[in-house]
């Protein structure tokens, strides 16, 4: 007869769970297990996309797709098996990731490895809400706070800039007469 697996899992986050203490107030009573610093890393082959409606979020949040030769930065747990369900609580509420899948990872000294990423699943319509720009903020800073690489997050810093930008031109745009 055997038990539970005692394995540690490899764990990606590039979301919002980089510094869940940065989401406390998203977590919403779900506490996540103690995290280990980890290790920066980026995910192979994929990308974000940003197309999936979320009420909670206001707006459109990301989510990780295939996207052959494209990478994206976060770190990398390694996490007791016994920890994982309160994980995926804690992905599911701050990000509305709720699909698990596998992604190859390159660790900031060079190992290639899979790991586990959670990411919301593909909308099952076309999105007609805008970016969610409370998101892209949290993201942001999320990245700052779990010490992603200075271009990432000068980019995502830049992308909410952007997209908060856009959305209040076409917002006083519909309000001219």
């Amino acid at each position: 007869m055997s038990g539970p697996s005692l394995t540690p899992l490899p764990w990606f986050a590039f979301s919002l769970a980089l510094a869940p203490e940065l989401a406390g107030e998203r977590l919403r009573g779900v506490s996540l297990p103690p995290l280990p610093e980890g290790e920066l890393a980026e995910a192979l082959d994929v990308e974000l996309v940003y197309d999936v409606p979320s009420a909670a979020w206001k707006g459109r949040v990301a989510r990780l797709v295939d996207a052959p030769g494209q990478r994206v930065p976060g770190r990398l747990r390694v996490m007791p098996p016994d920890s994982w369900p309160l994980v995926t609580r804690g992905e599911k509420v701050l990000a509305e990731a709720t699909l698990e899948r596998p992604v190859r990872v390159r660790t900031a000294s060079g190992a290639l490895l899979s790991a586990r990423a959670f990411t919301p699943p593909a909308p099952s319509r076309p999105p007609r809400s805008p970016v969610s720009v409370a998101f892209l903020v949290a993201l942001a800073r999320a990245a700052e706070h779990a010490q992603l690489p200075a271009d990432a997050v000068e980019r995502l810093q830049a992308e909410a800039r952007l997209v908060q930008s856009v959305q209040r031109a076409r917002s006083q745009r519909v309000r001219q007469p």
